[in-house]
């Protein structure tokens, strides 16, 4: 099993979560103090939990990424709407919404309407602020959809595609990553790559950001056009070893 480092001027990149479903005022405050103090980029918190978490990172710079969790497809896109309004108003810098699985395999030559009238409302509700839409990548199958996604994510100007969630299924692997990012380079779409160690094929978290430097090029990175989200678990562990 190889070690996991990580350079220190790419902590600013990370997006923190806690790991579990299950969240308690301890949690989150641990997952706050924890990006507080590492000077973290993000944090991502479910939607209910947002008030108590913005009064925590007020006085800092760890931007508050809340998480609408639409993976079994019961919120209607009036709601969708709603609560990304509103979550911006709560005090959220981003919001994240979980996409429902029939969403992940796109025929760009037939788009579905219901797509179409989902990320319309996505893109009307964010106004000038940012989401992300995670699209659990490990389960598309055909590069053509993985090109479809993020063809429309940029048309309805979605900031950035997330690999995975956390809580559905592994991150992508490094060869998966390695093709969103090809797909998202020519496009405003940024990446933000699950990471998580119980994934089959292990690597150093470093590799993602090199593999997003050469790809996308060091500016887009410095842009955040590049993040990483791990686990509060996960990042603790990394904590525990020398970083390079």
């Amino acid at each position: 099993m190889q070690d996991f480092f990580l350079k220190p001027e790419y902590f600013k990149y990370i997006n923190l979560f806690s790991g579990v479903r299950d969240f308690d005022d301890f949690a989150l405050i641990k997952l706050c103090k924890t990006a507080v103090d590492n000077q973290l980029g993000s944090i991502s918190v479910p939607d209910k939990y947002v008030e108590n978490v913005w009064k925590w990172l007020e006085l800092s710079d760890v931007l508050l990424n809340a998480v609408i969790n639409n993976f079994n497809g019961k919120i209607s896109i009036d709601d969708i709407f709603k609560n990304i309004k509103s979550l911006f108003n709560r005090g959220a810098d981003l919001v994240e919404v979980i996409l429902p699985p029939l969403f992940f395999d796109v025929d760009i030559e037939n788009i579905p309407q219901q797509l179409d009238e989902y990320l319309l409302a996505i893109s009307e509700a964010k106004g000038v602020k940012k989401v992300k839409l995670s699209i659990e990548s490990s389960f598309i199958k055909h590069s053509s959809a993985l090109k479809g996604l993020v063809y429309l994510f940029s048309e309805y100007k979605i900031d950035y595609l997330k690999t995975a969630s956390g809580l559905y299924s592994f991150n992508s692997d490094i060869n998966q990553l390695n093709a969103i990012l090809e797909e998202a380079k020519s496009s405003d779409v940024g990446v933000d790559f699950m990471f998580d160690r119980t994934s089959q094929n292990k690597f150093i978290i470093d590799d993602a950001f090199r593999l997003a430097n050469f790809i996308l090029g060091s500016d887009s990175v410095d842009e955040k056009k590049f993040s990483v989200s791990c686990s509060l678990q996960d990042f603790q562990g990394i904590l525990g070893k020398s970083t390079c």
